[in-house]
């Protein structure tokens, strides 16, 4: 491979939490606006279909390993002749796993990868699942990193040592009020998710696509005494070349951004990086409040007999 050029698309849309045929039927014009506009490869956020909450109604939005979601993906991916990925609440068994598909031009499964860290609340809905993180296809090696995941050194290491082609980063990352994060925190989040993309494009020296929703966000805290204030996801979908530069990125406002980036094997890089938990400076507390919410989430999961029911009766659903 010497320099392929590759338009890639992420798609910034809303979704609502179990509504996942109206959340496909949304997403389907934007899908064909990026195809139409020239996208080989269009990613949507992180659990597009199911929409993102932090109680029992994001298992309503839970489906088998073959379900609606899936169909959906490979239909539309034979259709429109394109790459189409994203990620869904998958049943197996008596667990939910964050699982992200991606669908050839020729309506086949390239490989699936499952969120290995579920972030803060998430804990106590889903679990994660080791695995390498990366999808073997005719582009090259695609390396898939769900939104908390970037965030850490683990994954920055394992993308390095597994020499990828192009990285795709959906995430469902809304902004805390101020009730929880300072202002200055509030800000430095920010900056950090609109930098994501360059960030890694430099790192590894291959393109990166960040794509993350945008619109209202309102869920309780699973074990606190209130519920916050709505708040919302920002949007900052970014499309990063190998070289770092930002090629598109949207604000907070629904739509498609393209671009075409190169798959340049000269520019890769096996990144040096130091030891530690995050990739980038966190603002400080950081660690111990994510670790004490997750911690007490796992544990929550662990003793959900409602879990076990819910996934075991997705599990077996026909998946719509």
């Amino acid at each position: 491979m010497t320099g392929t050029r590759l338009c890639v698309a992420a798609v910034q849309m809303r979704s609502e939490a179990g509504a996942v045929q109206a959340n496909l039927a949304r997403a389907l014009p934007l899908v064909e606006e990026a195809a139409s506009a020239g996208a080989r490869l269009i990613l949507l956020p992180e659990l597009m279909p199911g929409g993102y909450v932090f109680s029992p109604a994001i298992w309503d939005g839970a489906e088998p390993a073959q379900g609606l979601t899936v169909r959906w993906l490979k239909e539309h991916g034979r259709r429109l002749s394109v790459y189409l990925g994203t990620s869904f609440l998958e049943a197996e068994g008596e667990d939910f796993f964050n699982t992200f598909v991606l669908a050839t031009p020729d309506g086949q499964e390239a490989g699936r990868v499952r969120k290995q860290t579920p972030a803060l609340f998430e804990t106590c809905f889903t679990t994660g699942s080791e695995g390498p993180h990366t999808l073997e296809t005719a582009l090259g090696r695609i390396g898939v990193g769900i939104c908390y995941e970037n965030q850490q050194l683990w994954f920055a290491r394992l993308m390095g040592s597994r020499s990828i082609d192009l990285l795709l980063m959906p995430h469902s990352a809304p902004m805390p009020r101020a009730t929880l994060f300072s202002r200055r925190k509030i800000r430095v989040l920010s900056e950090n998710l609109s930098t994501l993309a360059p960030h890694y494009a430099q790192l590894l020296g291959v393109p990166a696509v960040f794509c993350n929703k945008c619109g209202p966000f309102e869920s309780p805290l699973p074990g606190w005494p209130f519920t916050p204030r709505p708040s919302s996801f920002p949007g900052l979908s970014t499309i990063a070349d190998s070289d770092g530069a930002v090629r598109a990125q949207l604000g907070a406002e629904e739509g498609v951004i393209l671009a075409e980036v190169s798959l340049d094997p000269r520019r890769k890089k096996t990144p040096s990086l130091r030891r530690g938990h995050w990739l980038r400076k966190m603002p400080w507390g950081t660690s111990l409040f994510c670790g004490l919410v997750e911690a007490a989430g796992r544990s929550r999961y662990r003793r959900s007999t409602a879990r076990r029911e819910r996934a075991r009766a997705a599990s077996s659903s026909r998946g719509g």
